[in-house]
This record gives structure tokens, C-alpha cells and sequence, in this order.
């Protein structure tokens, strides 16, 4: 089984080479929205894909017993509904510092989200998040918490570090405050992750959030 995902992860690396070699050299085998659904597959395959591949335990149950998922309804429901209460007040405080000191480029991020696809936009509220908690959080965390435990002999700076890689992943986007949020988000998640022992609050955190994210860009911001 763990066979598989090393298979995918290969798989998906070659598709998003292929996607960009086509964009580069302006080929024009595919219609362009058809090379950013590939994209936008390709990479979320290779990220679940090769998170389940360094997660993987001796079976399916074991591995996701060792991510806390499911996880009890009861710590499910108070991590989620608590984190989402914390994001909304930390993405409120950065907003206000954003506004005070007069830069925000967000529109950067509003503009591209409003010209998505539906499909690339339903894939990242209903697919991303899985493969993004997966990789970052269920993955990197623990990795970088071993990591810097053992070369600096400081512990929990896997949730520091892990938050940075994430932030630096959706730069694509060329917005400052797009990635300072991300940054913030992502603290917040390892914390999460770190303290329910659970993957689950996370997915769901990031799903909520992702969605709201996208119907304010495309129906208001982008209005």
C-alpha cells in the first residue's frame, strides 16, 4: 500500500512538470483552464500522496489512528469550534494593523480566486484542505519538532518552522498579507494539532475556512 502513494507522488510530480512546461512554452494542446485543473490536481495529489507515504504505519487504521483521526466527536467539536473563534479574532487583529498602516494587497489574491473555475475552487474548499493538514501539520510537525530537538536541542519549534514552510507555499500568490495571514493560520493549526492530538479540527478549520474565504472574494471583494 505505502507503494502506491510513492507511485502517486511520482506521478503527480511528473503531471505538474508537464503542466508547467506547457504553460512555459505556451502550448496549446489543452485549453489554459484545463492546465490549471491538471495544476491544481497534480499538486494536491503530491502532497497527500507523499504525506501518507512518510506517515504510513503497518496499515490504513494504524496510520490514521496515529493522526488522531477520526478522533472523539467531543474533542473534535471543541477544538474546532475554539480555533475558529481564535482565527477569526487573529485574522481581526491583523486586519486592523493592515488598515492602520495603510498597505493592503489583497487584491492580488481576490483577483485570481475570482477568476478560478468552480472546480478549482470546490477542490479547494472540499479537497486541499485534507492533503494540506496531512503534509503540514500531521507530517512536518512532529518531523521539525524531532529535527530542531536534535540539533539545537530546543523542543515545539516544529509548529514555528512548519507554519513558515506554509506561509512560503502560498506565496505564489504575491500578496504580503496573504502570506502573513498564512503564517498566522498556520501557527494557529500546529498549535491546534499539537494540542487536540488530532488532525481532524484542523481539516475542518481549513475547510470553513477556505470556503468563507472564496464566497467573500469572488461575491464581495470581487463584485
Amino acid at each position: 500500500m505505502k507503494s502506491i502513494f510513492l507511485f502517486l507522488t511520482i506521478f503527480s510530480i511528473l503531471l505538474l512538470f508537464s503542466v508547467l512546461v506547457c504553460n512555459l512554452l505556451k502550448l496549446d494542446f489543452f485549453p489554459s483552464i484545463y492546465l490549471t485543473i491538471l495544476g491544481s490536481l497534480a499538486i494536491q495529489l503530491g502532497i497527500f500522496s507523499a504525506a501518507f507515504y512518510f506517515l504510513w504505519k503497518k496499515d490504513l487504521g494504524t496510520t490514521l489512528n496515529s493522526i488522531g483521526f477520526p478522533g472523539s466527536i467531543k474533542t473534535t467539536l471543541l477544538f474546532t469550534v475554539g480555533g475558529l473563534l481564535i482565527l477569526f479574532f487573529v485574522l481581526f487583529i491583523l486586519g486592523v494593523i493592515i488598515t492602520v498602516a495603510g498597505f493592503n494587497d489583497q487584491e492580488k489574491v481576490s483577483d485570481k480566486v475570482s477568476s478560478l473555475p468552480v472546480i478549482v475552487l470546490l477542490f479547494a474548499v472540499l479537497v486541499a484542505p485534507i492533503g494540506e493538514e496531512l503534509f503540514f501539520r500531521a507530517l512536518l510537525v512532529p518531523k521539525l519538532d524531532n529535527f530542531f530537538l536534535k540539533l539545537i536541542k530546543f523542543p515545539h519549534l516544529g509548529i514555528l518552522s512548519s507554519a513558515v514552510i506554509f506561509s512560503l507555499a502560498h506565496f505564489a500568490y504575491g500578496s504580503v498579507v496573504e502570506t502573513l495571514g498564512v503564517f498566522a493560520i498556520g501557527l494557529l493549526f500546529a498549535s491546534i494539532f499539537k494540542a487536540s492530538k488530532s488532525i481532524t479540527p484542523c481539516i475542518l478549520i481549513h475547510m470553513i475556512y477556505n470556503g468563507l474565504s472564496i464566497l467573500v472574494m469572488k461575491f464581495v471583494l470581487g463584485s
